[in-house]
């Protein structure tokens, strides 16, 4: 059964689709068997345990904000939580300034850096009324961040998305990971992924209301200190990068040979039907050409069905339609397909 991540937003296949609904949460058990033994040890509760935990002041706070508009009363209301929730993913809450080369200046909620001093994630805050639902990439920095900041070195014009491009990733020595939050959203992102605008989104009240500990074990995973920042060795997200490439290589062979043999399939079964239905001969290489052609271009046609059944989210195959699915869709005739026929 697939891992559920409803909530959680793979944009433009931060990880490949395939490897997050097939085979992350296998890739992930060495970590919740790590941290159920230290729960054992230590009594503390693992991270999505906690996180399941702030789902009552979570939509308590978030009933209250909705009447808010000024940014100085949505920064005040949100800061009751971001602190949570960045201690349930192992951070510390600490509202800091950042001057860049540049001489302008950004306002950060929390930063790992790595033994030599180096910068290796940091932790950025977003406002935006909670009824706007605001895309915290497209959100701007506001002034009520800057406190005493001089205003030529404040950055309130451009969108984060830019100041992350222009000013942050570009720096002599940027940090790796950027973690964007606010009430509604948290946002990952890798530089090394981000120039192709890859990155993982988490929603916040669909994840905490539906409560479903799957989703709750791959967004504390993803999100972790640990899994992002470890003190020594390498990141679990960079283990679960490789392992995405290599399945995804897999994949594709696999896809290569099953191709090849779909078209082979396809093939025969026109030339029995051309020979013994419609009694006809069958010669020559433009036959050949032709009969390939039509094959992969019937193949094609059921890959993209099978895919668009797949990806729901798209909007272009009807799934939540039960007529749909138990009567047009391919998942259906291959159900029947499966089954003896006895007469």
């Amino acid at each position: 059964m697939a891992l559920d991540l409803t909530g959680i937003g793979n944009e433009n296949e931060f990880y490949t689709h395939h490897y997050l609904t097939a085979i992350l949460e296998n890739d992930l058990k060495g970590l919740f068997v790590r941290w159920e033994e230290h729960e054992t040890q230590s009594g503390e509760k693992p991270p999505y345990d906690r996180l399941t935990r702030l789902y009552r002041n979570y939509f308590a706070l978030r009933s209250r904000m909705e009447r808010l508009r000024k940014p100085k009363e949505i920064l005040a209301a949100q800061r009751e939580f971001l602190p949570e929730i960045l201690s349930a993913l192992g951070y510390a809450f600490k509202a800091d300034h950042k001057e860049l080369s540049s001489g302008a200046v950004i306002p950060i909620i929390a930063e790992v850096a790595k033994k030599n001093g180096v910068p290796d994630l940091w932790g950025m805050e977003t406002l935006g009324p909670i009824a706007e639902n605001t895309d915290p990439l497209e959100s701007l920095f506001v002034s009520i961040q800057y406190e005493t900041i001089e205003k030529d070195s404040q950055l309130t014009d451009i969108t984060i998305a830019e100041i992350i491009t222009k000013k942050v990733f570009s720096l002599e020595e940027p940090p790796r990971w950027i973690i964007l939050l606010s009430f509604s959203h948290v946002v990952l992102l890798d530089r090394s992924k981000w120039n192709q605008r890859r990155f993982l989104r988490f929603d916040l009240a669909e994840i905490l209301s539906r409560r479903v500990p799957a989703t709750l074990r791959a967004m504390s995973a993803l999100l972790h200190r640990d899994s992002i920042c470890p003190q020594d060795g390498i990141s679990l997200l960079d283990t679960l990068d490789e392992s995405s490439h290599k399945h995804a290589f897999a994949v594709s062979e696999d896809l290569k040979y099953s191709a090849r043999e779909a078209v082979e399939i396809l093939g025969n079964e026109a030339l029995y039907y051309i020979r013994s239905v419609r009694k006809e001969g069958i010669y020559g290489k433009d036959m050949a050409d032709q009969l390939t052609r039509e094959s992969l271009r019937y193949l094609y046609r059921l890959l993209f069905l099978f895919y668009i059944e797949a990806r729901p989210e798209l909007g272009y195959a009807p799934m939540n339609s039960e007529e749909y699915r138990t009567g047009y869709s391919l998942e259906e005739l291959r159900n029947l397909e499966l089954q003896p026929l006895t007469e």
